[in-house]
């Protein structure tokens, strides 16, 4: 809406002001050309497009309502779009560009780079007069960093060593402005697309501030870019430098960090109803909340049961949310999370941070945007990573005191998370040991790959690490539900899943799969960009390899307004 307000706005000048306008620079685009501008530049600089739903959808935390039950029924609920069918089957998304798409997410996270890159163009011009922009240069550089960062989750391998990852596909990185019509790229390897984040990360990371920012937590503050740093670090797998910069954020005081942590007595015992516990979710006053953003996505649609075939449900939910743990029983997590069931638990659930806000462009007739709230980085995952950090440098109680605590903070009621009917988390190395070995091959410990994936020893994990691995990546699992994270952990452990899509025959992703990457928006492979490898190709590609045209404004879809029956499950 706002570029048409400026559109229309420019041609009613150009009216009054005739030919007067052969005596103006024909550049119609804004000057920047002083510090406020460049500031408000960068506010614009964050992504619209939700890159979770995207790889929560690919991974083990959706299952499809339409394939056999234990009972062997089929149900014939539809998917919200028909990109759920390729995104849960793992095909390329040919069938749309909407929101949470492909080609949705490429736009936008490049559309937010060509931003944040433009302002650097305009700080390098105000430094050369002599003006501080330390502080905007620090942040710009971290939304480059991390909007190349998210482009490398969804449409690249995980990292594996930088010898082996120069095999693997990166994606562009883009250090300049757009100036021209029909650009040629070649895409670089994953290791170097790793090299480039890292140096833009490290740079931000010593100039950013949150001196000039009237609402820190919705700009790369100091606390978020050393979250960011933390979860590079994790997956470049620099275990010194994870510790380190979560340290910075949350302390080593077991009391000061709990203080940080998501207010799970709140939002679960005092928030009645869905919009008070998403409230509750992306509260930019809850101390957790590190870094939060506003988007476009149409994914919260799917919690509804008009659209609900594929769901969090069944072994989604049995090894996650309303699973057991290693130190609470079977469901006992539902008394510290709001779980909300869709249609009375028979399609699915979900928690309020995947619900939505509504703008409203038509009340009358009930149309609107849908805006979803990404929390991009919170304390509670950083202490996850900071505790797998700990275990590969064999660190193991300081990992297993970081789980506790995080299990702690869960422990709401006093009682459902304990081992005895005092109110202290009984989490040591024994009681994950056990829980973790008497679940071996299943979800919650399932066989990881991660010596195929890097045989010369870099990723190796003793007997007495594996567990804790499997306690970090079952927490995580439970912490980034609906985030997407889930999707990067299969990816970095080389965990292998499997989805059943109505009748056909179950698939099963491997762990040297070449859909692990998704593949490109098919916009972008037919303007010439290579796509990521398929053995079995079925997209039509161009002669040259090596160009592609940029990526357009992401369009927005206008949604009818349409509350789902929801209600909290019980434990």
């Amino acid at each position: 809406m706002k570029k048409t307000y400026i559109l229309f706005t420019s041609l009613f000048a150009f009216l009054l002001t005739g030919c007067d306008f052969l005596d103006k620079n024909p550049d119609m685009r804004a000057s920047i050309d002083t510090k406020q501008k460049v500031q408000l530049l960068l506010v614009s600089a964050y992504t619209n497009g939700n890159s979770g739903p995207i790889m929560e959808f690919s991974s083990d935390n959706i299952i499809d309502n339409n394939a056999p039950d234990k009972y062997g029924k089929c149900r014939s609920l539809l998917p919200l779009d028909k990109m759920y069918d390729e995104i849960f089957g793992w095909e390329p998304v040919v069938s749309s560009g909407a929101q949470d798409s492909p080609k949705y997410l490429w736009d936008a996270n490049y559309v937010a780079i060509a931003a944040a890159n433009q302002a650097l163009k305009a700080i390098e011009r105000l430094e050369a007069q002599g003006i501080d922009m330390s502080a905007e240069k620090g942040e710009a550089l971290l939304i480059r960093a991390y909007h190349h960062f998210m482009l490398v989750n969804v449409f690249c391998q995980a990292y594996r060593t930088d010898e082996l990852s120069k095999q693997d596909l990166g994606i562009v990185y883009m250090t300049e402005p757009e100036t021209t019509v029909k650009p040629t790229y070649t895409r670089p390897s994953l290791t170097d697309t790793y090299n480039n984040i890292k140096k833009d990360l490290e740079e931000g990371l010593q100039l950013v501030s949150d001196n000039y920012y009237t609402v820190p937590k919705y700009h790369f503050n100091v606390a978020a870019a050393n979250a960011f740093a933390a979860r590079f670090y994790l997956y470049h797998r620099e275990w010194e430098k994870v510790v380190e910069c979560a340290d910075k954020v949350l302390g080593t005081d077991d009391a000061t960090i709990l203080s940080k942590l998501f207010d799970h007595h709140y939002e679960h015992i005092v928030c009645t109803d869905i919009e008070q516990s998403m409230n509750a979710w992306i509260d930019v006053k809850s101390p957790s909340n590190l870094l939060i953003y506003t988007t476009m996505s149409q994914a919260p649609y799917t919690n509804f049961a008009d659209y609900g075939r594929y769901q969090s449900k069944d072994a989604a939910l049995d090894y996650s949310l309303t699973g057991k743990g290693p130190c609470w029983g079977d469901r006992n997590l539902v008394g510290a999370l709001s779980v909300w069931s869709i249609g009375s638990d028979q399609y699915g659930s979900f928690l309020g941070k995947f619900f939505y806000l509504f703008e409203f462009t038509d009340k009358v007739n009930g149309y609107g945007y849908i805006h979803g709230v990404t929390r991009a980085f919170t304390c509670d995952e950083l202490l996850l990573n900071r505790a797998e950090a700990k275990v590969y440098l064999n660190n193991l109680d300081g990992a297993t005191n970081d789980l506790r605590l995080w299990c702690e903070n869960m422990n709401v009621n006093k009682k459902v998370m304990t081992m005895n009917a005092d109110s202290t988390v009984k989490l040591n190395r024994t009681v994950i040991k056990k829980f973790y070995s008497d679940n071996a091959g299943t979800p919650f410990a399932p066989e990881l790959h991660n010596t195929e994936m890097v045989p010369d020893g870099t990723m190796a994990i003793s007997a007495e690490q594996l567990p804790l691995i499997h306690c970090c990546l079952h927490f995580r699992r439970i912490e980034s539900f609906h985030d997407g994270q889930r999707w990067c952990d299969l990816k970095r452990y080389g965990i292998e899943i499997t989805h059943q899509q109505g009748k056909d025959p179950l698939k099963t992703l491997k762990w040297n799969d070449e859909r692990r990457a998704i593949q490109l928006p098919q916009e972008v492979i037919l303007a010439g960009m290579t796509p990521n490898p398929r053995t079995d190709m079925s997209l039509p590609t161009s002669g040259s390899a090596t160009t592609t045209t940029p990526p357009s404004e992401p369009t927005v879809t206008i949604f009818p307004v349409g509350l789902g029956s929801v209600s909290k499950a019980t434990k």
